[in-house]
């Protein structure tokens, strides 16, 4: 497989008017617009690490939403069982599903192939399941889930939707940066 490429001055100036233009679109569009470009963020930041297993190491998982859960899930909790603000939250949720990526990483270093791709399907099909059970319903809300309100905005003079949307862009650039690097240092060259 080729290396990556390095930094040229194209990618430079694309990635420069990508990021200039989605600072500028929350006050372009409407809040609701906003939102809906905040949660397509949410998901890209999943197929960002999804892309680095499967894109750049050639495995195949199908559990991603396992940890994309355990994020989501234990930042609500957080916020509604314990009164967190959310973006102390967020960080928790962040480390939580980090440790439970690792947690069940060490025993699947050794799979590959098919049986990687049947473990992660077992734990994609037995997540939902998890939550759903009774004795954590408390917890986790059933198979109603969790609200939590939208928070009060980083700034007053921007939306909660529009706040929410800088907070995502601040996390998916900086996932993206950290990604990069990894792909470029000599563990990540040797993913490949």
């Amino acid at each position: 497989m080729d290396r990556p490429n390095p930094i040229t001055p194209g990618l430079l100036i694309g990635f420069a008017i990508a990021v200039a233009f989605g600072i500028a679109l929350p006050h372009l569009v409407s809040d609701f617009i906003t939102y809906q470009f905040t949660l397509a963020m949410a998901w890209a930041i999943a197929m960002l690490g999804l892309n680095v297993l499967t894109g750049y190491n050639g495995q195949f998982s199908i559990g991603h939403s396992a940890f994309f859960a355990a994020g989501a899930y234990s930042a609500a909790i957080f916020i509604h069982h314990f009164g967190w603000g959310p973006y102390e939250a967020i960080v928790a949720a962040a480390l939580i599903s980090f440790v439970f990526g690792f947690l069940f990483g060490l025993p699947a270093l050794r799979l590959e192939g098919l049986y990687l791709a049947l473990a992660t399907f077992a734990l994609a099909v037995a997540t939902p399941q998890l939550l759903k059970f009774d004795a954590f319903e408390h917890w986790t809300g059933g198979v109603q889930g969790i609200f939590v309100p939208k928070p009060d905005p980083i700034v007053s003079s921007i939306s909660a939707d529009q706040s929410l949307y800088y907070v995502a862009l601040f996390i998916i650039l900086f996932l993206m940066v950290i990604t990069w690097c990894l792909l470029h240092s000599r563990s990540g060259r040797a993913l490949m």
